[in-house]
């Protein structure tokens, strides 16, 4: 029999090691260490609410040599272990011995279109994804010359590349929703190279680091189930096919035919939502957020969460308010993070945070976002929303002088509406420039940015720092656009293209983008046997 330990509280301490947790438990219990026969950490959290006393929360599965006994001396604090339904990502897609006529286009290598092309590899299916950047390993060669010397790469860079934008991030896996797929795709990743406890920690993440591995993984072995990978290219058009519904044109001049198009393109790839807007897909615009990066040294950030205590990992935050009538919140935070150009097009300013897994960096940032409703920027054209942060980015990178340095300014000069500080402390490169991002910004976001700070150091006083810097702009919380689907998740304009992830406006991050993914490839097969797509392997 297999308990479950409904709370096992831990106070937190410099020589703490996970290994004694048997030794802990048996403590707590009042039995011999070696009465408990093994021990799996279900759920582990950090309770910081008392500085002079942090804890640790952890769940465990344990079985022991005589759980029964265990059990009714201690009802309260155990109980029968009741596994959760496990939900099969491939159920009801049976296809042995057939397969698509066409094989499935993917438009994109993010988390959607990978996890797309994962599905159809589970079940012995082909496809081929396109993806304008580069493949992870030349990926990381190319942004760092940008780092190193300002050179910009318009199709392999921060947005663009294997992995997607997420590639370059904390990695945090945070999602809104409930949906009992989600551990499917935790599994996934901890099999393609990602650190276990992602599985039990309250607040997972994997780190750049850790992304690249399972990018190159993950594609290594739809490879090995007869996918393909065609980096370097963009897809420039599409039409009705001769054999196929869809004849899909690529940059290099290359044709494919499919009756299963995904676009899984990302939320930066502005040309090709002007393509897709002169081909007649149906779009429409869509509310996101704008803002700017907040950097703070970590080791303050550390002492407003921690106290005094001087060994945790490293802290991090999740803010929100309303103001001026609209929301305020904290995204993407990255502990021990870095701050990064991810500029999509050249002459443009956007920045965004990323990690890696040790979160090491000495400093931490955030996207600190203003709602942005569609009266603020629609002029009746569904890429308005578009061309909105194009304008701002535009700006942001004359204020900053070009070769891709951010304009920064001090928080407390942007609070003040001065410039006063011209030199700073940061992880951005190339640079940073002494700027006035509260002219950068439209007014409302300032506004916005400036009632909610006050709010926020009251939640974590000395938030309000000279210390900490204001960067950006942050422009790619979300698409500015919306890809019409119906139920079948297909185009309601055109039958056979299937709009996924962030960039088709059903996302937010990497989790809910692998999830819609997952939808995705489900039902590229199922819409296969319906309309009978399929076809006997001889």
């Amino acid at each position: 029999m297999e308990l479950l330990v409904k709370q096992l509280t831990v106070v937190a301490r410099p020589d703490f090691q996970e290994s004694q947790l048997r030794a802990e438990l048996a403590r707590d219990l009042s039995i011999p260490d070696d009465e408990i026969q093994s021990l799996e950490i279900v759920k582990k959290s950090l309770d910081a609410r008392k500085k002079s006393r942090i804890l640790y929360h952890y769940q465990l599965k344990i079985r022991c040599k005589d759980s029964e006994a265990i059990l009714r001396a201690a009802p309260a604090k155990l109980e029968v272990f009741a596994e959760k339904a496990r939900y099969d990502a491939l159920e009801g897609l049976a296809t042995q011995g057939k397969r698509f006529r066409h094989p499935p286009v993917i438009v994109g290598s993010g988390p959607a279109g990978t996890f797309a092309a994962l599905i159809l590899a589970e079940l012995g299916q082909p496809c081929i994804v396109i993806e304008r950047g580069e493949a992870v390993e030349d990926r990381m060669r190319t942004v760092h010359r940008l780092l190193r010397k300002g050179e910009f790469e318009g199709e392999s860079n921060y947005c663009y590349g294997e992995g997607g934008a997420g590639t370059f991030s904390d990695g945090k896996l945070t999602c809104g929703r409930n949906h009992p797929l989600i551990r499917y795709l935790f599994e996934q990743w901890v099999r393609f190279g990602a650190p276990e406890e992602i599985l039990y920690e309250a607040h997972p993440h994997i780190g750049t680091d850790y992304l690249m591995k399972i990018a190159k993984r993950t594609r290594e072995y739809i490879e090995s189930r007869g996918g393909r990978f065609l980096f370097k290219r963009r897809l420039v058009n599409f039409a009705q096919g001769a054999s196929a519904k869809y004849s899909v044109e690529l940059d290099d001049g290359t044709r494919l035919d499919t009756d299963h198009l995904v676009l899984a393109i990302g939320h930066s790839a502005r040309d090709t939502y002007q393509m897709l807007y002169d081909k007649g897909l149906s779009i429409g615009p869509k509310p996101f957020a704008i803002g700017a990066r907040f950097e703070h040294p970590q080791e303050l950030i550390d002492k407003i969460q921690f106290g005094s205590c001087t060994f945790m990992p490293a802290a991090e935050y999740k803010l929100a308010t309303q103001a001026e009538g609209r929301g305020i919140w904290t995204f993407c935070m990255c502990p021990g993070g870095h701050l990064l150009p991810t500029s999509a097009q050249a002459g443009h300013l956007a920045i965004n945070g990323m990690s890696y897994h040790a979160r090491n960096s000495g400093f931490t940032n955030a996207a600190v976002v203003v709602n942005v409703n569609r009266e603020d920027f629609y002029r009746g054209h569904p890429l308005d929303g578009m061309h909105f942060q194009a304008a701002i980015e535009q700006r942001a990178f004359r204020e900053g002088g070009g070769s891709y340095y951010s304009p920064a300014q001090s928080l407390t000069d942007f609070l003040a509406g001065t410039s006063k500080k011209t030199q700073f402390r940061t992880s951005y490169k190339p640079g940073v420039t002494p700027a006035r991002l509260d002219q950068i910004l439209p007014d409302f976001v300032v506004n916005s940015l400036r009632s909610a700070l006050g709010e926020y150091n009251k939640k974590m006083r000395g938030f309000i720092s000279d210390e900490a810097i204001v960067a950006g702009v942050e422009t790619k919380t979300s698409a500015p656009i919306v890809m019409f689907r119906d139920a079948s998740l297909q185009s309601v304009s055109h039958p056979g293209i299937f709009p996924a992830g962030e960039g088709a406006g059903f996302a937010g991050g990497i989790v809910s983008a692998a999830l819609d993914g997952v939808k995705i490839g489900r039902a590229l097969v199922e819409n296969a046997i319906h309309e009978q797509l399929l076809e006997t392997v001889h």
